[in-house]
C-alpha cells in the first residue's frame, strides 16, 4: 500500500506543470517578496505562463496568460471547481451549510441551485427596486447627518456598509436591520472585517502541515472567535424573526430568503431533509458577509480613485445625471470607473487542483 501511494504521489507530481527549483520544506516561498504579483509576473518570464510553485508542502499552480485562463476556466471549469481551505476558515462544524467553504459535489449543487433560484433571481432583485433606492436615499441622509457634527471626518466606509447591510437584510427578513447609531451594526461590522481581514492573512500552517495543531500565529482562533461572535448576531436576527411569526406578525408579507430557508425540504441525497438551525446561521452570515465585504470596499476604492481624479469625477456626475439607471450600458461609462478601482485591490480566490 505504501509502494502503490509513493507510485501514485510521483505520478501526479510529473503531470504537474514545470516551474522554479525550490529549498527542502519551504519550497518557493521565499522566492515571492512583498509583491507575490511581481514575482509571479518575474518569474513567469523565465519558466513560461502556467507554472508550478511550491509553499511549502502546497503545490501552487500560477497562470499568467489569459489564454491559458481562458482554456482552464472555460473547457476544465468543473476539475478546477474545488478550492484549497484554509485553517482560518475550518471551523468546530466542519463546511455545514457553507457555500464558500463547501468542495463541488451534491451539496455545493444544491446550495449553489438554492441561490441562484431563490436569491439571486431576476424577478427578485427588481421587485427591490424600490427597497434599493431607499436603502440608497438613507445612505446619503446618514452620510449628510454626519457632515454636519464636528466630529471631523467621516467613514464613508461604514455608511455604504449600512446601506449594503440593509439591502441584503431586506432580501432575507424583509425589513431594515440597522442605523447608524446601531450597535448590532457597528459589532457585526468589526467581526465581519476581522475575518476578512484574518482570512487573508498568509499563515504558516497551510504551508507547513505540521504546525496545525500549534496554530502558531493564532489566525484560526481569532477567525473563529470573530466568526462566532458575528453568528450570534446573525443568530439574533434570525431568532426575532421566528418571534414574529410565533406571535403572527407578517403573514402578509411577501415571501423572502429567510422563508425560502425554513421550508427548505430536500431528498436526504443532494442535501439534508431540512436545514438546521446551524446551517441557516452559517448560510445567512456567509450572504451578509460576501454581500457587504465586496461592496463596500468597491465603492469606497471606486470614490477614492474618483477623488484622486476629479475630471474623471465630473464626467461621471455629467454621465449619471443625463441617463437613466435602467438605460446605462455597464460595458462602458459605468463599468470603465468600476474596472479602475477594482483591479487595484484585487484579491486571489484560491482553487484547488
Amino acid at each position: 500500500m505504501i509502494t502503490e501511494g509513493r507510485h501514485r504521489r510521483s505520478e501526479e507530481l510529473r503531470q504537474l506543470p514545470p516551474g522554479p527549483k525550490g529549498w527542502p520544506v519551504v519550497g518557493n516561498i521565499f522566492q515571492l517578496g512583498w509583491a507575490p504579483h511581481e514575482s509571479f509576473a518575474r518569474l513567469a518570464r523565465k519558466h513560461g505562463p502556467i507554472m508550478t510553485l511550491w509553499l511549502g508542502s502546497m503545490s501552487t499552480v500560477v497562470v499568467s496568460s489569459s489564454d491559458v485562463a481562458r482554456e482552464m476556466f472555460k473547457n476544465h471549469d468543473v476539475v478546477l471547481a474545488g478550492r484549497k481551505i484554509y485553517e482560518a476558515m475550518k471551523g468546530d462544524y466542519g463546511n455545514e451549510g457553507s457555500l464558500i467553504t463547501a468542495q463541488h459535489g451534491p451539496h455545493w449543487r444544491m446550495l449553489r441551485r438554492l441561490c441562484t433560484t431563490e436569491f439571486f433571481v431576476t424577478s427578485r432583485l427588481n421587485a427591490m427596486q424600490g427597497v434599493r433606492s431607499r436603502c440608497i436615499d438613507q445612505m446619503v441622509k446618514f452620510v449628510a447627518d454626519a457632515g454636519k457634527s464636528d466630529t471631523g471626518a467621516i467613514d464613508v466606509g461604514r455608511f455604504f456598509f449600512l446601506m449594503a447591510f440593509n439591502l441584503i437584510g431586506n432580501l432575507i427578513f424583509s425589513k431594515d436591520l440597522l442605523d447608524p447609531k446601531s450597535e448590532r451594526g457597528a459589532n457585526f461590522f468589526y467581526h465581519a472585517g476581522k475575518v476578512m481581514e484574518l482570512a487573508g492573512k498568509p499563515n504558516v500552517a497551510d504551508f507547513l502541515p505540521i504546525l496545525r495543531w500549534f496554530d502558531p500565529q493564532g489566525i484560526r482562533r481569532k477567525t473563529q472567535f470573530h466568526i462566532e461572535r458575528a453568528f450570534e448576531i446573525a443568530g439574533g436576527f434570525i431568532r426575532e424573526r421566528m418571534e414574529g411569526m410565533g406571535d403572527g406578525c407578517g403573514k402578509e408579507k411577501r415571501r423572502d430568503y429567510l422563508d425560502v430557508l425554513l421550508d427548505y425540504r430536500g431528498d436526504g441525497v443532494e442535501g439534508p431533509l431540512r436545514f438546521s438551525s446551524r446551517t441557516i446561521n452559517v448560510i445567512v452570515f456567509e450572504m451578509f458577509t460576501a454581500g457587504t465585504d465586496t461592496t463596500t470596499s468597491t465603492l469606497e476604492w471606486a470614490m477614492a480613485e474618483l477623488l484622486h481624479n476629479p475630471k474623471t469625477l465630473k464626467k461621471l456626475q455629467a454621465e449619471l445625471r443625463r441617463v437613466k439607471p435602467e438605460d446605462m450600458d455597464m460595458s462602458e461609462r459605468i463599468g470603465i470607473t468600476l474596472r479602475k478601482a477594482v483591479p487595484l485591490k484585487a484579491i486571489p480566490v484560491p482553487y484547488k487542483v
